[in-house]
């Protein structure tokens, strides 16, 4: 009896623990951190920037990051060990931990509209607006400001978390059981470091003090700054903390001025009680001291620049400079998302501010804003004053709300500002891109060729076009689709590979689409019926659009939602069903198809074909648009199909300047159907070179700046180009240190310019060196420039040059208020 049941127990044992292991095992392989694919460098296409979402796998990665170990196994096995410490520099690197966050915060922040005009009415406004409107969508946190704190102005003058600004009579605490009681989540703004009421420095003890007692440390932090090394000055913050989390009641953090903190350390050690401490290791003190005191299940969010020495401590941070209600303010953003979005949902989740859609900012400009929020999952705060906004500015924050678990495939940063966003997903086994374009340019539209193989697609398969914000399919194409994008806009095209059947192409609900909202999807091919699940907001228009293949037309025969029919609406190509629900809803839903007849019109070619020269490899073709129907136009070039347009014209890059070629253009049907015969041309790039180019035309390489990007007949502030008291209409304003690469093939004999300090730098400062390489030799050196020097001249022989480059050095004061202007670049083959 006894060894029967000791051989139970060993039975029960051993299952046990191979459930725990199994367990485990799922854990590790479904639970993060788990190894994802990764990009280390850019591929062909230096204008691509790519994320995932799901299990994703794509041919354009160029191995395996596996974030507990932080290492990169490429695809032929190298192994590179220590990848975001020792390559990428962040030295306090582990993976971000997700168990208490499993996504960033979605909400709403006060800052960018009412500044530290804040009051309590205006909050509980906003919060109950944001409860009933947006909560349902996943906006759930309401962040207070800087304003509510001390006499409610000022800046280093007013950092007393002790007191609280009369326009909040209820308390802080009394503010946060409202925005409790509206079903959200307080979040409170403080740069905790600082103080600027003297009572409190003295009884504290906590502060960095001189040898008679006045302030070691006076910033924009606060009059007076924590002396990490001071026993007191961990009490004084488990004090502010426990009051503003556990006594106010407050869930989200924003920890402001955290860079000024870090240099104060280290340049005022002196001021130390303990001189001889690691100022680096001093501040983290101060961060594990705030994060056990909130606990883990409240989000720390660190401000101003990036402070990368919280990572691994803070739950996520900003990654960038402020943004305002306009185009350049939106460029804040993209800059941010550029330099630091490979620690996002990998370090920490970043946050490239807030996202604004009010006036004065356009739809399509609104629309963009979105799209970077969207399609890259970062930290999702609106800030505008929500109760204002028009239903069509407020159907743009529905659609990207709330950020989801996107995360980067490349993991490297960029000084360029791409123009084609990859988010590739894989959800309930759809496999599908939605690919955000950008114009960031402000004044000129721009044609963008988007190549399926650049996508890591294959390139001779046909590829459905839907596009998301103007909710309209654009056909089924191979090699690829070239649009023309307004100024300052984006267009967002889900491109899903072509079947021999009905597809599911996209959902309304999310930009996304599919992966808040689909729960499950099916297709029968003998019934042809498709069916799912989907989870709808109350009274939110949901469509479910469908598309079809190209050469055989279906249509929707009936559609069903628990059971019961809805509308629908067919189209050649493609067909949505549409339906809304009463309240928040897990709905069925089941849609048949029938076939359908194809109309096909008997399409022409195009007339008139022309090329101009644009760039060294460059050309645009373009060409009368047809006065009959058409669906669009194919480009091939010496007999290869590049891809499709609905547009009438097609850029052609990657050209020799000897080579002749041939481009022919047919008009096209939406079933595939050509025009019997093209509109041709014959062109060799060498013959249409104008005598002169002036560079601010050309699109260079690449170009980078120490500080936004470069402008272009702009100086890098967005003011007009200006030197001493003379304004310049043509040239390129840019910001040391600044690398402006061209292609020019050896096609030009002479370089002129004229370089200097732009005049809108602050209180006459800035100080730089102008460089001219070819082939990376140098050609010419302006020696140091500072902004009360008078502008130089360039005349240089360039005979031969494959590669120019125009490089900005710092003048060696550092980088601030470098803002140096190229004046009338031009290439030529005139005689000086």
């Amino acid at each position: 009896m006894k060894i029967y049941i000791k051989s139970i127990i060993i039975i029960i044992l051993f299952f046990m623990l191979f459930t725990n292991i199994c367990l485990y095992a799922g854990k590790v392989e479904n639970e993060w951190p788990y190894p994802v694919p990764c990009r280390i460098k850019d591929g062909q296409n230096k204008d691509l920037f790519i994320m995932t979402l799901g299990k994703v796998s794509t041919p354009l990665a160029d191995g395996i990051f596996y974030p507990s170990e932080d290492k990169v196994v490429l695809k032929n096995g190298k192994e590179i060990k220590n990848y975001f410490k020792n390559i990428l520099g962040i030295k306090y690197f582990k993976p971000i931990d997700k168990s208490e966050f499993p996504l960033p915060p979605s909400g709403w922040c006060s800052w960018y509209y009412y500044y530290q005009e804040i009051n309590e009415n205006e909050v509980i406004k906003n919060a109950k607006w944001l409860s009933e409107n947006l909560k349902d969508y996943g906006a759930v946190y309401c962040q207070i400001d800087d304003g509510w704190q001390g006499k409610g102005h000022g800046l280093g003058d007013n950092r007393d978390w002790t007191t609280i600004d009369k326009r909040f009579p209820r308390g802080m605490d009394g503010l946060a059981k409202v925005i409790k009681s509206l079903g959200l989540k307080p979040g409170i703004w403080l740069a905790p470091h600082g103080q600027s009421n003297e009572r409190v420095v003295k009884e504290s003890g906590a502060f960095m003090l001189t040898k008679d007692g006045k302030s070691a440390s006076s910033t924009w932090e606060g009059e007076y700054l924590l002396d990490p090394s001071k026993k007191e000055a961990i009490k004084y913050l488990e004090k502010l903390f426990t009051t503003l989390a556990m006594e106010w009641g407050y869930e989200y953090f924003k920890i402001d001025g955290q860079p000024i903190v870090i240099n104060e350390y280290k340049t005022k050690t002196e001021f130390m009680e303990n001189p001889k401490a690691d100022p680096e290791e001093l501040y983290r003190r101060t961060l594990l001291t705030i994060r056990n005191t909130i606990g883990s299940n409240r989000y720390l969010l660190g401000c101003w620049g990036i402070p990368l020495l919280g990572v691994g401590i803070m739950n996520g941070s900003r990654t960038g400079g402020d943004v305002r209600a306009s185009w350049d303010g939106f460029l804040v953003a993209v800059d941010a998302t550029m330099k630091y979005y490979f620690l996002h949902n990998i370090a920490w989740y970043c946050d490239p501010d807030v996202m604004l859609v009010r006036s004065p900012l356009s739809l399509d400009m609104a629309r963009a804003w979105a799209t970077l929020q969207g399609l890259t999952g970062q930290a999702l705060m609106a800030s505008d004053r929500l109760y204002d906004l028009s239903e069509e500015r407020v159907e743009i924050l529905k659609r990207v709300f709330p950020a989801v678990d996107i995360r980067p495939l490349d993991l490297f940063p960029s000084d360029k500002y791409k123009k084609i966003w990859d988010l590739k997903i894989n959800h309930l086994g759809r496999e599908y891109d939605v690919v955000g374009l950008f114009n960031f340019d402000e004044e000129k539209a721009e044609g963008i060729y988007l190549k399926w193989s650049d996508l890591g697609l294959p390139e001779n398969s046909l590829i459905h076009v839907f596009d998301f914000w103007n909710k309209e399919y654009l056909g089924c194409w191979e090699k690829g689709i070239y649009l023309v994008l307004s100024p300052a806009s984006c267009k967002v095209l889900t491109l899903l590979k072509a079947e021999n059947r009905p597809q599911l192409i996209s959902t309304s609900r999310h930009i996304t689409q599919g992966w808040i909202d689909l729960k499950e999807i099916s297709f029968d091919n003998e019934k042809m019926l498709y069916k799912g699940r989907s989870v709808l907001v109350k009274n939110d228009p949901y469509e479910i659009r469908f598309v079809f293949p190209r050469d055989k037309n279906y249509k929707i025969k009936e559609a069903r939602v628990n059971g019961k029919r809805v509308k629908f609406f067919n189209y050649q190509g493609w067909a949505r069903v549409c339906f809304s629900r009463p309240k928040n809803e897990e709905v069925r839903w089941e849609v048949y198809f029938e076939p359908a007849e194809i109309y096909t019109y008997p399409v022409n070619p195009p007339r008139r074909v022309d090329v101009e020269f644009i760039n060294f490899n460059e050309v645009r073709v373009h060409w009368t648009p047809l006065y009959t129907l058409t669906a669009g136009y194919m480009v091939y070039l010496n007999n290869e199909l590049l891809g499709y347009t609905p547009a009438n014209q097609f850029e052609i890059y990657g050209l020799e300047p000897e080579r002749e070629y041939e481009v022919e253009v047919y008009g096209v049907w939406f079933d595939g159907t050509k025009s019997k015969k093209p509109a041709k041309i014959r062109f060799k790039l060498k013959n249409m070179l104008p005598e002169k180019v002036y560079l601010s035309e050309i699109k260079p390489v690449s170009m980078t700046a120490g500080w936004k990007i470069p402008r272009i007949n702009k100086a890098v502030s967005g003011f007009p180009l200006k030197i001493g008291n003379t304004v310049y209409r043509r040239g390129i304003g840019t910001h040391a240190p600044s690398e402006i690469i061209y292609k020019i093939n050896g096609l030009y004999k002479k370089f002129t310019a004229i370089v200097g300090i732009d005049s809108h730098t602050w209180k006459g400062k800035g100080s730089v060196v102008f460089k001219v390489y070819g082939d990376k030799k140098l050609l010419w050196d302006s020696g140091l420039i500072r902004k009360k020097d008078s502008p130089k001249k360039i005349e240089i022989d360039i005979i031969g040059v494959k590669t120019l480059c125009l490089k900005v050095e710092d003048g060696g004061d550092g980088k601030d208020w470098d803002h140096a202007n190229w004046i009338e670049p031009v290439l030529s083959n005139k005689e000086f």
